[in-house]
């Protein structure tokens, strides 16, 4: 355990982007949009199911916040219209965002993530230090304020390797990390050849502002009108990268060990095929998702589908989550 965790003092509130991809009305709003002109130019995956289908994971992540991230300030939910039908009216440390909120009016409705990413810093009454999650990414062990930022405000960011040379031989995600670190260090001087880790991110509100607002604005502004990803969509880890290059933030690798200390402790995790790292996909079409978890024993997890996850992966996944995470939290109701 972490112990500088009273260092910190100042509020951490969290962001969670999040959508009902199983309610009709939805469907069928986004079914209008998605007809013609408007996805001419979006990406292989823009309008993949995957990206909208609700298996229940905001109800588990926000189960393991109460484990095992309980000084969180104040849970944010931005959505379209919606709300869980099991979250509790008026909890007191949640607030449901409307993408209107935060939207310019001619750019909603929007079904486009790098779009609502792009505004999330606009939310009314966030803190100036936030985490930032998609609802399929979850606390899997106790983490503390000093997981995140560190005492002087600073965030952490933790990136994975990332080979720019193969990048365009990839689909739309690799193009635009590229692009970023392009642009990043276009206006640094600095290169970040790392690609984020799929986490749960750590952000100063008034440096996210200072990126959207004042570097690529118009990129930004084009990016929010888009209502589903395109190729040129401006993304949050631009923020990433500008705020290592600048000083702003401290990075973090994330690989198999890097949560292991000591030279014996090496050892044992290579002789044992145990590892240790901070955070792990856990892809719905695995056979074994807790094999996943003894090996990487990691701090925060995704629970990740994609076009190809079946009806049968989600139940599996369903299953594992409600063993994970099996007792009901305050933000459900009775």
């Amino acid at each position: 355990m972490n112990t500088q965790r009273n260092i910190i003092e100042f509020p951490i509130d969290l962001v969670y982007l999040w959508v009902d991809g199983n309610d009709a009305a939805w469907q069928a709003k986004r079914q209008t949009y998605m007809t013609g002109a408007q996805t001419k130019s979006t990406s292989a995956d823009a309008t993949s199911e995957a990206r909208w289908r609700n298996n229940d994971e905001l109800l588990f992540s926000l189960r393991s916040v109460e484990m095992y991230a309980p000084w969180v300030n104040h849970i944010y939910i931005v959505t379209d219209n919606q709300r869980p039908v099991w979250l509790v009216p008026d909890h007191p440390k949640v607030t449901i965002v409307d993408h209107a909120e935060i939207f310019p009016p001619e750019a909603i409705p929007t079904f486009n993530s790098e779009a609502i990413e792009a505004c999330v810093y606009k939310i009314k009454g966030l803190s100036e230090h936030f985490l930032f999650a998609n609802d399929d990414t979850l606390f899997a062990k106790r983490v503390e304020p000093t997981d995140f930022f560190l005492p002087d405000g600073r965030p952490i960011v933790r990136f994975m390797h990332f080979s720019r040379r193969k990048a365009h031989r990839k689909g739309h995600y690799h193009h635009m990390l590229y692009r970023m670190q392009n642009l990043a260090k276009e206006q640094t001087g600095r290169l970040i050849a790392l690609a984020p880790h799929h986490y749960i991110d750590a952000y100063r509100k008034s440096i996210y502002a200072h990126c959207v607002e004042q570097l690529y604005a118009e990129e930004w502004h084009q990016t929010i009108l888009r209502r589903f990803r395109e190729e040129g969509d401006m993304h949050r880890s631009f923020v990433a990268y500008w705020m290592v290059a600048t000083g702003n933030a401290v990075k973090r690798r994330v690989g198999r060990y890097n949560r292991v200390t000591g030279l014996m402790g090496y050892v044992k995790a290579i002789l044992n095929d145990r590892y240790a790292n901070d955070s792990r996909v856990v892809s719905a079409h695995l056979p074994d998702y807790e094999k996943v978890m003894r090996k990487y024993n990691p701090l925060m997890i995704c629970a990740n589908d994609n076009e190809f996850t079946t009806s049968e992966d989600c139940k599996r996944m369903h299953a594992f989550l409600q063993a994970r995470y099996p007792a009901q939290s305050s933000f459900e109701k009775r």
